[in-house]
């Protein structure tokens, strides 16, 4: 049994070792280089709760990969003898007037009532650690079970996984078009020429609607890097001016992101980068004394709902699983794992039913 996946993402590179896990012939199709487009440009976080997701099927789905989250590193990193700087660092969420923090304490009592973990932290406590607390922050709340990883660090995991385990993957060769044949998936014509499998997957991202009808659409978001040291931050702040997430070997403070719906308008702008910077000095102010030492953009995958698309597709053989959004570095281990069970066993978790393509022929 032979695999082709249209996308080498974090998304698709995590199904295909999965699947190859099972023994199952993969090739991955990518029209650049693997792990270059969104899972590249995130930050990195999985952060359910620091997200402020209303209690509900998404939220379980995410805080179920979260909690799947350390042995998928664990076990991709003694895979490739790497480390891809997984941190459980807890994910702190300052307010910024007292508004905000009528709005934090009612979302951590709403996620306390239901069993999940989170406190407030005032101003007082919060100045004995940080020193230079912008002045507007009133206090915020801390959600321990939160965490990261350096996304990069991931892809860079994921493709040396398949170079070196037999994954084919087919670099810089774009996909013209999914060949069907009487209802059924038969394999892609690409720039090189024709990939035959005996079952296709779409994980391209933002760019999915190439292939197949299926509502997702780009959200730019533009981000920034500045040096930092360990007395500068210890754990991802993730705010209203902007979300700040310090690497673990403390080279680097990711600060994020911008949103704009501009389809595929390629490039950093001033109005942006002067947000993101603007909105870390806000938090924390020394930090504009920290050297600049990168600024890029990405695409991420949106639907009208804002929620994943996940499974079968009108196609017999035909797979999807993109939409991701905000949560595509999240969402990878579950995603790998129910994409597999679904296509080698046919188990459709409620997760795949609740988040199908078909959701948006409802009327």
């Amino acid at each position: 049994m032979k695999g082709v996946i249209i996308g080498g993402g974090i998304i698709g590179m995590s199904i295909a070792r999965e699947l190859h896990k099972e023994g199952v012939a993969v090739a991955v199709v990518e029209k650049n280089k693997v792990g270059r487009g969104a899972s590249w440009t995130a930050g990195g976080m999985l952060a359910p709760q620091a997200e402020g997701l209303e209690p509900g099927t998404f939220l379980d789905f995410c805080l179920e990969s979260r909690d799947m989250y350390e042995g998928f590193v664990r076990s991709l990193e003694k895979d490739i003898d790497m480390n891809v700087g997984y941190w459980k660092c807890g994910i702190f969420c300052p307010a910024f007037s007292e508004e905000e923090e009528k709005e934090l304490k009612s979302k951590l009592e709403t996620y306390i009532n239901i069993g999940l973990t989170g406190e407030w932290v005032d101003r007082k406590e919060l100045e004995n650690r940080y020193p230079s607390l912008g002045r507007e922050v009133v206090g915020g709340v801390l959600y321990p079970d939160d965490a990261q990883v350096d996304n990069r660090l991931v892809m860079l995991a994921l493709e040396k996984y398949a170079k070196f385990r037999g994954i084919e993957l087919l670099e810089f060769t774009e996909v013209k078009r999914v060949l069907i044949e009487k209802g059924k998936f038969k394999g892609v014509e690409t720039s090189k020429g024709v990939v035959e499998g005996d079952f296709g997957i779409i994980t391209a991202g933002a760019w999915s609607e190439r292939f197949i009808k299926a509502h997702i659409f780009p959200i730019k978001g533009e981000m920034a890097a500045v040096d930092v040291f360990p007395e500068d931050i210890d754990r991802v702040f993730f705010g209203s001016k902007a979300y700040l997430i310090p690497r673990k070997d403390y080279k680097r403070l990711v600060i994020g992101a911008t949103e704009e719906m501009v389809n595929f308008d390629e490039g950093n702008t001033v109005r942006g980068i002067l947000q993101l910077l603007g909105g870390a000095v806000e938090t924390l102010p020394h930090l504009k004394d920290r050297k600049l030492q990168e600024v890029w953009y990405g695409y991420r995958p949106a639907t009208p709902d804002l929620l994943p698309v996940l499974g079968r597709t009108d196609f017999e053989n035909l797979y999807i699983a993109s939409g991701h959004y905000r949560n595509g570095i999240l969402l990878a281990p579950i995603t790998a794992r129910l994409m597999t069970e679904l296509i080698l066993k046919g188990v459709e978790s409620r997760y795949l039913q609740e988040f199908s393509i078909n959701r948006f022929r409802k009327e």
